[in-house]
């Protein structure tokens, strides 16, 4: 075939993309997440009743604050790496500002405190089993918004994969924050930022394959 014969036929076949589509295709995908993480939480842990009163505490909207940070961030990052050859700019330095401050609070919550308590609020009893339940919660997430990946046009599919499982990571910990009400701030803010940068390292893992054109 001559390169005219096929640029013609190329270009025959150009079809109207919406304005924002990939923002669009990734919020179906994040709205897909967060539904399959909320039915996933209640099949582990049933539906909390407590939930009306944990409304009214500051410590419940405390919780919520970190992931939606960071959910707004690692979209604004995953809508730049699905597109090839866009821009990074700041928004990788976005994504981290969440994660750095929480660390920063639970650095500063730890120093406070007396020396005999720092080890025990720092790993409490759950630590394994909040890590693992927080990244079993994202996976839900994690496969809605590959997918999503998959349908766009990643170049850089390590750190596509990797800005996926931020994105998931943040969602799952979302919903799991509903239910953790009485962890310590120092806790939970050191497990379940490792929790979200497991998931990262397992969307930067399957994203080789996965998203590979």
């Amino acid at each position: 075939m001559r390169t005219q014969d096929l640029v013609t036929r190329l270009a025959g076949d150009l079809r109207f993309v919406e304005r924002n589509a990939v923002a669009r295709r990734l919020n179906r995908a994040l709205m897909t997440g967060l539904a399959g993480n909320a039915l996933l939480l209640v099949a582990l842990y049933g539906i909390d009743t407590d939930m009306p009163e944990q409304m009214l505490t500051l410590m419940f909207w405390v919780r919520l604050a970190f992931p939606l940070a960071t959910i707004a961030a690692a979209l604004k990052l995953a809508e730049r790496l699905a597109r090839p050859g866009a821009v990074l700019g700041l928004a990788w330095i976005a994504a981290v500002i969440p994660t750095v401050i929480m660390l920063l609070v639970a650095a500063a919550i730890l120093f406070a405190a007396p020396a005999e308590y720092r080890l025990r609020w720092a790993l409490g009893a759950t630590w394994v089993t909040t890590t693992a339940t927080t990244v079993l919660l994202s996976l839900p997430s994690l496969a809605a918004v590959m997918q999503a990946m998959r349908g766009l046009a990643p170049t850089r599919l390590v750190l596509a994969g990797a800005g996926a499982g931020l994105l998931a990571g943040a969602q799952g910990l979302l919903v799991h924050s509903l239910y953790s009400s009485d962890m310590p701030v120092a806790f939970w803010s050191v497990w379940q930022v490792l929790a979200i940068a497991v998931t990262a390292g397992i969307g930067a893992g399957l994203a080789p394959r996965y998203l590979r054109w």
